[in-house]
C-alpha cells in the first residue's frame, strides 16, 4: 500500500487538476491548462513510483484518476445558465422562488461528517491495509458529493412554463425539464425526510434531492424520476394540482433526531457503516489495533462481526429501506399461491418506495428472509407481479443470498491468503519482480467478478425456470413477467435520461445514437461483457431460453446456459447483431 498521506495528497491534486481544467475551459487557454494538468499528472506518478515502486505508482494513479473524475464539474457555466433563464424569462416561464437556509445543507455535512470522520481516524490509527484504500474512495466520493451539493444548492432556480406546461431545474449542475403529463403523483411534507434522502441511506436510487431548506417539502413522482423541493411559503404551486388531486394534506415528517426516528436513524446508520461500505469493519479494525490487539484475534472478531451482520441482514434491510409489508388484497392471494407452492410459509413480502422496477430477496436463511418489492413494481400487471414473486421465492428456498455472501467471502479470502503466502514465503519476488506481481495482482482482481459471475449467473437462470414451476401460466407466464418488467424499465430510465436539457449539437447526437431494447440482442462485446461478469445473464436471453425450453429444471437447462455463455460472448459472424430475442433486467440480488 502506497503512503498515507500522499495517498491523500493524491485525491487534493485530483479535484484541484478537474476543477483547473474546468474553470479555463471557456477560454482558448484551455488546451493549455488541459496538457499542464496531465503533465503535473504523469510527473505526480512518476514521483511516487521512484519513491516508493510500481505497485504504488499503480494504486496512486487509480486514486488520481478516480478523484479527477469524481470532482463535480458543472454540465453549464454561470453564463450558459443566465442564458437558459432569460429564454425561459422570454417566453413568459413564472420563476417559483425557493427557500434557502443553511440548516439544510449543514445536514448533509453533519451525516457526511460522521462517516468521513471514521475514515480519517483509521487514516491516523488503523494499519495500512486494503482498508485503507476502500476508505480513501469512499472519502473522495463523499466529497465530491458535498461539493455538488454546495453548488446545486447556490445555484439552483425553478421555472414554471405554462405554456409548455413544464418544470425546469436550472443550475450550475445541471438543467432538467419535468413535463406535468409525466407528473403521477404529488404530496406535501412539512420537512424533507433527510433519512430518506441522504444518499449512504438508500440502496435504490429513488429520488433527485433540490431541498434546500428543512421547510415545507414538495414531493413530486415523474415517470422513472422523483424530486423534491422546497418551494418559499409566499409560492403558489396550484399548477400541480389538477382536478384529480384536489386540495394536498401535509404529511408531518419528524426531525432525525426525534425520538420516533431513533430505530430508524440506527437502521439505516448501521446499514451505511456495514453494507453500503466497511466503516463498521474499520472502526472496529482502528479499536483493535490502537488496543495492540494481536491480529490474529482481530481478524477472528471481525470474522464474528461479518456473520453476525449477515445473520441480522433482514432486520437491517427492512428498517434502512422504510420497508412496509403488503396489505393489498389483490395480491396476498397471489402471494399466498406462489409461496406455498415453494413450501415457504414463514417469508413475510414488503414494500419499499422506489420509481425504479425491481425486487430482491434478503436474508441468511429461510426462516430469517423477505422478499421486498419496489412500489413501482406493485403497479405492473399481478400476472407479471406473480412471476416475479416466483423468482425470489426460489432465491429464498435455495438460499441464494447466503450462498452469494459466502461465495464473495471466500474468493476475497483465497486473494488475500494467496498474496499474504507470496510476501511471507517470497520477499523477494515482490521486490524484484514487481511489474509481473502487479499483472497477477490485477489479474486476480480482474478474473474475481466473472468467478462471481459463474455462480450468480447460474443462480439467476435456476429461479427462472424453477421460479416458472410454480406458476399456472409455466415458462410462457415467466418469459411475459420477465418482458413487461423489462419494457417498464426501459421506459423509465428513458425518461429519466429525456428530462434532461442538453445542447442542440448534444441532442442531435443522442437523437442519432440508437438505443437497443433490454429485449433485444446487443452486439457481441455487450454481450461479451454481461455474459461473463454481470451478475444476471443478458436480458434477451433470459426470456428466450424460457420461450425455447420446456417447464422445468434439468441439467440441459444448465447446459444451454453453459453453451450460450460462450457462444454468445463471440462475434457472431453468421448473423447481423441486430438479431432480436427477448429478456429482463435486474440489479445484484433481484429479479
Amino acid at each position: 500500500m502506497p503512503d498515507l498521506t500522499i495517498s491523500i495528497l493524491t485525491a487534493v491534486i485530483g479535484f484541484f487538476l478537474s476543477f483547473l481544467v474546468d474553470f479555463f475551459k471557456k477560454w482558448r487557454s484551455s488546451v493549455y491548462v488541459g496538457i499542464f494538468a496531465a503533465i503535473f499528472g504523469i510527473g505526480w506518478i512518476v514521483y511516487v513510483f521512484l519513491e516508493q515502486g510500481f505497485l504504488e505508482a499503480t494504486i496512486i494513479f487509480s486514486i488520481l484518476l478516480f478523484s479527477f473524475f469524481s470532482f463535480p464539474v458543472p454540465e453549464r457555466s454561470g453564463a450558459q445558465s443566465q442564458e437558459i433563464i432569460g429564454k425561459l424569462k422570454e417566453q413568459g416561464a413564472r420563476e417559483i422562488v425557493l427557500s434557502k437556509n443553511k440548516e439544510r445543507i449543514l445536514l448533509d455535512f453533519l451525516f457526511a461528517g460522521l462517516f468521513m470522520g471514521i475514515a480519517v481516524l483509521y487514516f491516523l490509527f488503523g494499519p495500512n491495509s486494503p482498508i485503507t484504500l476502500v476508505l480513501l474512495y469512499s472519502f473522495v466520493s463523499l466529497v465530491a458529493g458535498l461539493m455538488k451539493r454546495i453548488r446545486l444548492f447556490r445555484s439552483l432556480r425553478f421555472f414554471y412554463a405554462e405554456q409548455e406546461e413544464a418544470l425546469y431545474a436550472v443550475s450550475f449542475i445541471e438543467t432538467k425539464k419535468y413535463p406535468l403529463k409525466e407528473l403521477s403523483e404529488a404530496s406535501v411534507q412539512t420537512r424533507p425526510d433527510v433519512l430518506q434522502l441522504f444518499p449512504l441511506f438508500s440502496l435504490f436510487s429513488p429520488h433527485t434531492d433540490y431541498t434546500t431548506s428543512v421547510g415545507k417539502t414538495w414531493k413530486l413522482s415523474f415517470s422513472g424520476e422523483k424530486i423534491y423541493l422546497t418551494p418559499d411559503p409566499s409560492e403558489s404551486m396550484d399548477f400541480v394540482l389538477r382536478e384529480e388531486r384536489k386540495k394536498l394534506e401535509e404529511i408531518e415528517v419528524k426531525p432525525f433526531y426525534h425520538q420516533s426516528n431513533w430505530k430508524r436513524l440506527l437502521g439505516k446508520g448501521y446499514f451505511a457503516a456495514t453494507v453500503k461500505g466497511v466503516g463498521a469493519y474499520a472502526a472496529l479494525l482502528t479499536l483493535f489495533t490502537f488496543m495492540g490487539i494481536s491480529p490474529l484475534v482481530t481478524a477472528m472478531v471481525i470474522l464474528l462481526f461479518w456473520i453476525f451482520n449477515l445473520w441480522i441482514s433482514d432486520r437491517v434491510l427492512k428498517m434502512a429501506l422504510d420497508m412496509k409489508e403488503i396489505s393489498d388484497p389483490q395480491l396476498l392471494p397471489i402471494i399466498e399461491k406462489v409461496f406455498s407452492r415453494a413450501g415457504l410459509s414463514h417469508v413475510t413480502i414488503y414494500v419499499t418506495e422506489s420509481v425504479e422496477y425491481n425486487g430482491l430477496a434478503a436474508g441468511a436463511n429461510i426462516g430469517r428472509s423477505l422478499v421486498a418489492l419496489t412500489s413501482e413494481t406493485l403497479k405492473l400487471p399481478l400476472e407479471a407481479i406473480e412471476g416475479i414473486l416466483a423468482h425470489e421465492a426460489i432465491h429464498v428456498k435455495k438460499r441464494d443470498v447466503l450462498t452469494g455472501q459466502l461465495l464473495r467471502f471466500v474468493l476475497i479470502g483465497w486473494i488475500v491468503i494467496g498474496i499474504f503466502f507470496i510476501h511471507e514465503t517470497y520477499p523477494n519476488l515482490l521486490k524484484n519482480h514487481q511489474i509481473l506481481v502487479f499483472f497477477v495482482l490485477w489479474i486476480l482482481i480482474f478474473l474475481l467478478p466473472a468467478f462471481q459471475s459463474l455462480i450468480t449467473q447460474w443462480m439467476e437462470v435456476r429461479a427462472d425456470h424453477l421460479g416458472a414451476t410454480l406458476l399456472d401460466g409455466g415458462n410462457v407466464q415467466m418469459a411475459k413477467s420477465l418482458s413487461i418488467l423489462s419494457e417498464h424499465q426501459d421506459q423509465a430510465s428513458e425518461k429519466a435520461i429525456g428530462y434532461h436539457v442538453v445542447p442542440e449539437e448534444e441532442q442531435e447526437a443522442e437523437e442519432k445514437d440508437e438505443r437497443l431494447s433490454s429485449l433485444e440482442r446487443d452486439s457481441w462485446f455487450f454481450r461479451f461483457l454481461e455474459f461473463q461478469f454481470m451478475s444476471h445473464p443478458p436480458m434477451y436471453w433470459r426470456v428466450h431460453s424460457l420461450r425455447t425450453t420446456e417447464t422445468g429444471w434439468n441439467i440441459g437447462k444448465i447446459k444451454l446456459w453453459w453453451n450460450s455463455r460462450f457462444q454468445e460472448s463471440l462475434p457472431n459472424w453468421k448473423k447481423k447483431s441486430t438479431d432480436r430475442h427477448s429478456s429482463s433486467n435486474s440489479s445484484d440480488g433481484s429479479v
